[in-house]
């Protein structure tokens, strides 16, 4: 169905794009590393790939970066070094924590950390503050960190399929988060600030364990699913 087909842009080694999704890969290809001054987009999604030599985070200049539906075991905390990075989605690996250098990160704005099984956020999750779209489904989370309302970009959360059971405080900071799905949480009582965010559209709120809802403010009109 998918053919292996590598696409580059670029020509010699100033290459800016490359795509090797679907390829059957069992590690990041060494040719790769070679345009570690000029590689601006890299996909290896839909491959085999079970670790991230130490030589794959002398690509600092990504900007978007997709390692989704992979074997991956292990983020490493070279990942600091990709401070361009603008995308990252690693959806869909075997990955049990997210280190704490992922705040070293301050230009990503779009990440998809889901299906992996992380129980916890670091503290430094709360340090993305150009992150604008954020999914974190299915990944055994119970809790958020008591700082993470400070993602004050932060416009669409997905937080389906965990063991939340309590948010912080500090989601009431959130001031332009749009989308806000919970859907399938052990969640019994809404905080009251989440019917107050002002720029919020839609709230999923489905299998869950809630009893009543929050007082919606009047300037808030939001689509609700519960």
């Amino acid at each position: 169905m998918f053919k292996c087909i590598p696409l580059f842009k670029g020509c010699n080694r100033q290459v800016e794009y490359v795509d090797k999704r679907h390829c059957s890969l069992q590690t990041v290809p060494d040719d790769i590393i070679r345009y570690s001054r000029s590689l601006e987009e890299l996909f290896l999604d839909a491959n085999h790939i079970r670790d991230l030599p130490k030589n794959f985070f002398r690509l600092n200049r990504l900007r978007k970066l997709g390692l989704s539906d992979n074997e991956i075991q292990r983020l490493p905390p070279e990942i600091q070094n990709f401070i361009n990075l603008v995308e990252l989605d690693i959806s869909r690996n075997d990955i049990p924590d997210i280190p704490d250098e992922i705040k070293s990160l301050q230009a990503l704005q779009i990440a998809d950390f889901s299906s992996n099984p992380v129980p916890r956020l670091p503290t430094g999750f709360a340090h993305l503050r150009n992150l604008k779209v954020v999914s974190l489904n299915d990944m055994s989370l119970v809790t958020l960190p008591s700082n993470f309302g400070s993602l004050l970009n932060l416009e669409s959360l997905e937080l389906r399929e965990n063991l939340i059971k309590t948010l912080p405080e500090s989601l009431s900071q959130l001031t332009k988060l749009q989308r806000l799905d919970l859907g399938d949480n052990e969640i019994d009582e809404l905080p009251y600030y989440i019917g107050k965010l002002p720029a919020l559209q839609e709230l999923w709120l489905d299998h869950n364990q809630l009893q009543h809802l929050p007082s919606v403010s009047k300037n808030s009109y939001y689509y609700m699913i519960f």
